[in-house]
């Protein structure tokens, strides 16, 4: 247990002084967070089934569960103005404790993002000695063209598109649905059998390219665009990323854009 502790200790410290001097302002929140009913966002509104939470005095307070939500909360309270942000510590969710590192950058500028996932690429080969091989990009408007709001809000339809369960989807949906045309071709397919049937994706498919491009370009041998893939977070509004080790399931890294006040895209290493 002591090794475990110094261990993830100095992977936090040896992370902050990595993205310190890279640029990046540090900063150190409460593990506790107080809301107010009357402001709550739609998206902590979501996400606070997951948290554990309780009431003192009329005022609602729960334990941090996700650094990019605090950090946005955090920087509108307080007026700043850093556009790079990195941090380091635990998020408490009902499903368990997660040891996080990440960055935040508050910019709408492509190259910028890009560069964040660059950085946060060069810590993890550099200091933590992770090969990735593998990425998974996505777009979160491509599944919100093709399903229902209270499709995309329906936890059984979320989990039989994860299964890719075309069956059990052509029973829930229909068997003309795009999603079940979508799973009968191949992925490398899957962009053009959506550009021809929604023309007006076009941009979200040239964002979708740019960022294979600079995935490949970080030298990740396999890219690949999933359109069926779901958000982690229900706030990611643009591209997001899951990085992988070759043979594992679970990312070693996630990210995408989202919006705060302005666009804005963090990645996180999950620890």
């Amino acid at each position: 247990m002591n090794d475990t502790i110094i261990k993830t200790k100095k992977q936090e410290m040896d992370f902050l002084r990595f993205m310190s001097k890279l640029g990046y302002d540090l900063v150190d929140l409460n593990v506790v967070e107080t809301f107010n009913w009357g402001s709550i966002t739609l998206d902590d509104q979501k996400m606070m089934d997951k948290r554990h939470s309780w009431t003192d005095g009329g005022i609602l307070h729960a334990l941090r569960s996700d650094w990019t939500n605090s950090i946005v909360r955090y920087r509108k309270q307080y007026e700043l103005e850093a556009e790079k942000i990195a941090y380091a510590g635990m998020v408490y969710k009902k499903s368990g404790t997660i040891h996080q590192m990440g960055v935040e950058t508050f910019t709408s500028d492509i190259a910028a993002q890009q560069e964040v996932l660059s950085d946060v690429l060069a810590f993890m080969t550099e200091h933590l000695k992770k090969n990735i091989s593998i990425a998974v990009i996505s777009h979160n408007k491509l599944l919100k063209k093709l399903l229902t709001k209270d499709q995309m809000e329906d936890p059984m339809i979320h989990r039989l598109v994860s299964e890719r369960n075309r069956d059990a989807l052509s029973h829930a949906l229909s068997k003309d649905h795009p999603v079940i045309g979508l799973m009968q071709v191949r992925p490398e397919d899957q962009l053009e059998y959506i550009a021809g049937r929604f023309p007006e994706l076009a941009q979200e498919i040239e964002d979708l390219k740019v960022w294979e491009d600079k995935l490949r370009k970080l030298s990740i041998e396999n890219v690949y665009i999933d359109t069926l893939v779901m958000p982690r977070q229900s706030y990611y509004r643009g591209i997001f990323i899951q990085l992988y080790q070759k043979n594992e399931t679970e990312p070693q890294a996630s990210g995408g854009q989202y919006t705060s006040s302005s666009k804005a895209f963090g990645m996180g290493i999950n620890g």
